[in-house]
């Protein structure tokens, strides 16, 4: 067997996993006839048997969204605590779907013989320490998110600032007095490791993020590691990475390249090791080693390991997640077409180049130096990698990414660098299977509906561009402006997450605003506009919150500039779109300058609190809005609408409106 066999033998998976994911799209077509899958009648029994709430449960298992889910229980205004049952029941239902995809993938891999047996014995073992990890999420999911933040929230009535200060004695601080790697790893992994001399904490640190759970002790909030709080959890995964690894150091290695066997050995040894750390003083160190091990992974199939915190807004709590993506864009090369040029305008050299002009104007303060070092030392290790999730667990059948730049701890970045993952396949065909909407038609004028339309169905190329811009951009520009403690210093009112998420998005939009050439403003700023509204929805909902803010900052700008404005209802269109040379030149100077206000804030390392005021402010319920009335009304508004027809489909649908498109542009 050759490297070029096994490339070959994994452009077989991807057309595989494509044409699973095309099936699993497909059951958005039982909405048409109103039959309910199988797998849901257990559901039904439970609650009304209609086109929306049987398009919310699709969504929930298909597309792994749960918000609309939430929108068709609380309309059915039942009891907090049966929400909360059909939740975890929804949850379970949609293990089970994608764990039997995951196995008919797996004996197609084994049928076919295709890779090397290491590699075949690798996704063997990250399909059995995942089902682990379901375990471990759903236990963690009931008692710490839908339990002690539940309770913390009930208690200080959402107050965050009350809600940190009691959980400031459960923070994970680092003790390096007694830190070595013989504390934090075992006897049998350090036999197995080279000798480190450089250490990745500093004495007395306090983390960004946790990797364990606040327990009411003595009336004092103390830290408990997961494998002391998910005993029973950590033992099943104590197996599943002992029998894994056993079975991987038996497997020969016969082409390094691809394989890299020592490599993944030390980072799975390294990641148990951590998972099974008891002592919370070790925790960051334990964690910044197994970021250290999976950096130095550059294969087309790479695991997924808990990386992400959106759920926990209170201790950042890591989420279980776990999973195998797999590259059909490997080292620059599309693996599908690799006689074809990539034509990719993001790279790590072009936003390199980007940072550095946009750096030199910006204004000096005591930790620019400091920044910039981190951010050139980020971009210049950035990998890079194309391709569709094959296998999730955990955290990730809650959702998963439309792509991710990992991992989050500047620190272990700066000296190692970050992965940059994007699935735009997996997007794109998701976007396509899903019904029309009604509130789309109600809130955009229909010329918008049919020119992003015709962008996703019929201008293929220009939707990759624009999800290049828009996706890529976001997560190069998550590398700039932070260095190893900007997050621990600028969260000091729990509000980080808030705005480093538009500022990433901005990070895409000032590079394209900055660029020579822009043929495709129009398609990015309608783009844009489409997802600043559909964020409104999310305006509840906890995990995705940093999102919705972004949305409002977003709208701020939009309808600052004149690109929006609300005609007060939607009995007709609710929103007046003007895009013209006149409202896409304001647009861009008003985006640019509320960019460089933003950067001003994290060159100062300024509470994000102070930049996130000017947009929005919490109301009398906890829920941010926008400041300025107009928006705020649009937003209100729109958010009632979502409550009412946020799952009503459209008369008009995707088939009608693509049979009508060919007529009028000759395509049949």
């Amino acid at each position: 067997m050759t490297e070029a066999d096994v490339l070959h033998d994994i452009t077989k998976i991807y057309k595989r996993i494509e044409a699973q994911n095309k099936q699993t799209n497909a059951l958005y077509e039982s909405i048409k006839t109103d039959k309910v899958p199988h797998f849901l009648e257990s559901i039904f029994v439970q609650i009304p048997h209609n086109r929306e709430s049987l398009l919310a449960c699709l969504d929930r298992v298909i597309a792994l969204q749960e918000a609309p889910l939430m929108n068709v229980l609380q309309k059915l205004e039942m009891q907090e605590e049966q929400i909360i049952s059909l939740r975890m029941q929804l949850l379970k239902i949609t293990c089970n779907f994608h764990m039997e995809k995951h196995q008919l993938l797996l004996e197609y891999i084994t049928k076919e013989r295709l890779l090397s047996p290491f590699l075949r014995a690798l996704i063997q073992a990250v399909h059995k320490i995942g089902l682990c990890f379901n375990g471990f999420f759903i236990a963690w999911q009931r008692n710490l998110i839908l339990g002690i933040n539940r309770e913390l929230n009930q208690k200080y009535n959402k107050d965050l600032q009350k809600i940190l200060e009691v959980l400031k004695p459960s923070m994970e601080v680092s003790s390096t007095s007694t830190l070595s790697l013989k504390n934090i790893l075992s006897q049998e992994t350090l036999n197995d490791l080279p000798i480190q001399k450089d250490t990745l904490v500093n004495e007395n640190e306090i983390g960004d993020r946790s990797y364990s759970v606040p327990v009411l002790k003595d009336s004092i909030y103390q830290a408990v590691a997961y494998a002391d709080f998910f005993q029973e959890e950590f033992e099943e995964l104590k197996k599943a990475f002992n029998a894994g690894i056993e079975s991987l150091e038996k497997t020969p290695e016969v082409l390094p390249k691809l394989e890299q066997k020592n490599a993944h050995l030390h980072y799975l040894k390294t990641l148990k090791s951590a998972l099974m750390q008891t002592n919370t003083n070790r925790l960051l160190e334990s964690w910044r080693l197994v970021d250290k091990a999976w950096m130095a992974i550059s294969t087309p199939l790479q695991i997924g390991h808990p990386l992400e915190y959106y759920e926990d807004h209170f201790r950042k709590a890591v989420a279980p997640e776990w999973d195998l993506r797999i590259a059909r864009i490997y080292e620059g090369i599309d693996l599908l077409n690799p006689q074809e040029e990539q034509d990719c305008k993001i790279s790590k050299e072009s936003m390199l180049k980007f940072y550095q002009f946009y750096s030199s104007k910006a204004p000096h303060t005591e930790y620019k130096k400091e920044i910039n070092s981190c951010v050139e030392e980020s971009l210049l290790k950035t990998q890079s990698y194309g391709g569709l999730p094959a296998l999730f667990y955990g955290a990730e059948l809650n959702g998963l990414f439309s792509a991710q730049v990992v991992p989050n701890d500047e620190k272990v970045s700066k000296k190692y660098g970050k992965k940059i993952f994007y699935f735009p396949d997996r997007v794109r065909e998701l976007s396509m299977a899903k019904p029309f909407m009604l509130l789309s038609s109600k809130t955009f004028p229909q010329d918008f509906l049919d020119f992003n339309r015709e962008l996703l169905f019929f201008k293929k190329e220009n939707w990759y561009k624009v999800y290049e811009i828009a996706t890529i951009g976001h997560e190069f520009g998550h590398i700039l402006w932070v260095s190893s403690d900007s997050e621990l210093k600028m969260n000091a009112s729990g509000q980080f997450k808030n705005i480093e998420e538009f500022k990433a998005t901005m990070g895409g939009l000032a590079y394209y605003f900055l660029s020579p050439n822009q043929p495709l403003l129009k398609e990015l700023i309608f783009n844009t506009i489409a997802r600043a509204v559909g964020l409104i929805a999310w305006m509840k909902e906890d995990e995705v919150l940093p999102y919705y803010c972004e949305g409002l900052i977003h709208l701020e700008v939009l309808f600052g500039a004149g690109v929006l404005h609300y005609k007060g209802d939607f009995e007709t269109t609710a929103l007046e779109i003007k895009v013209n040379e006149t409202t896409m030149q304001a647009l861009k100077k008003q985006y640019l300058n509320v960019y460089n206000q933003l950067i001003v804030t994290y060159l100062n390392k300024q509470d994000a609190k102070v930049f996130l005021d000017n947009y929005a402010l919490k109301d009398s319920e906890g829920n941010y809005k926008p400041i300025k009335s107009e928006i705020r009304a649009f937003v209100e508004d729109y958010y009632q609408q979502y409550q009412n027809i946020g799952q009503v489909t459209d008369t008009l649908t995707s088939e009608k409106w693509q049979e009508t498109y060919k007529k009028q542009h000759n395509l049949n």
